[in-house]
């Protein structure tokens, strides 16, 4: 499998970039050198404050940074073609993000006020040629406060049909809903009720997620 390398002088990056890629589960490998970089190490991941050494190196201003400005180079492309957010709205909104179909990130936003702020950052800190919102078309009054707050950073919303997104109500959580939202008419197939799936698999169920991705690489 790849993985990804890093190569820092900066204490802090070292610790924040570390505990993230673990966090993402992507396997990375601390470098001594600046020369010999193994071959599955397709992206350097630096602190700003480093010096720029190689043409896949990324010197990220933080560590979420980094990483998301790194997945398209661990997967062999240059950019991603089209990254979709999707937005779970409520009280407590859930966000996850689709990159040429594999799932990203999905997480949920403590406070609606954030979730502009959060898409702002995805926004300026992936590699694609096409961005676009899909937002469920529930909870009226939070979605239309979210929607209101997104029209400013100049990224194309859609309001799509969010029916099934929260099956089945055991599992189900706001960042799960996101993920389905933002492939609806895509890749999510609505799970049989009857069906028995913990919330580890029903990610891996439905979706392609970065591990998957990345063991197809090479």
């Amino acid at each position: 499998m790849v993985r990804v390398g890093i190569f820092t002088l900066d204490f802090k990056f070292y610790h924040d970039i570390i505990a993230d890629l673990r966090k993402w589960k992507i396997p990375f490998t601390s470098l001594e050198s600046k020369s010999n970089i193994p071959r599955d190490i397709l992206v350097v991941l630096s602190s700003e404050k480093d010096e720029r050494f190689w043409d896949r190196q990324i010197n990220a201003r933080d560590s979420t940074y980094g990483i998301r400005n790194s997945l398209p180079l661990l997967m062999n492309l240059e950019t991603f073609d089209e990254v979709i957010i999707g937005v779970d709205p409520g009280p407590y909104p859930g966000l996850a993000v689709v990159a040429d179909n594999v799932l990203t990130e999905a997480f949920e936003m403590p406070l609606i006020e954030m979730v502009r702020s959060e898409v702002i950052k995805i926004r300026d800190s992936y590699r694609y040629r096409n961005i676009s919102i899909k937002i469920g078309d529930g909870d009226k009054p939070h979605r239309d406060q979210i929607i209101h707050d997104l029209i400013s950073t100049g990224i194309d919303i859609k309001v799509v049909d969010e029916r099934n997104t929260s099956m089945p109500h055991k599992i189900h959580n706001n960042a799960l809903s996101a993920a389905r939202i933002a492939s609806l008419g895509n890749i999510f197939v609505p799970p049989r009720n009857n069906e028995k799936m913990g919330k580890k698999d029903v990610y891996d169920r439905e979706f392609l997620t970065i591990q998957a991705a990345l063991n197809n690489v090479f």
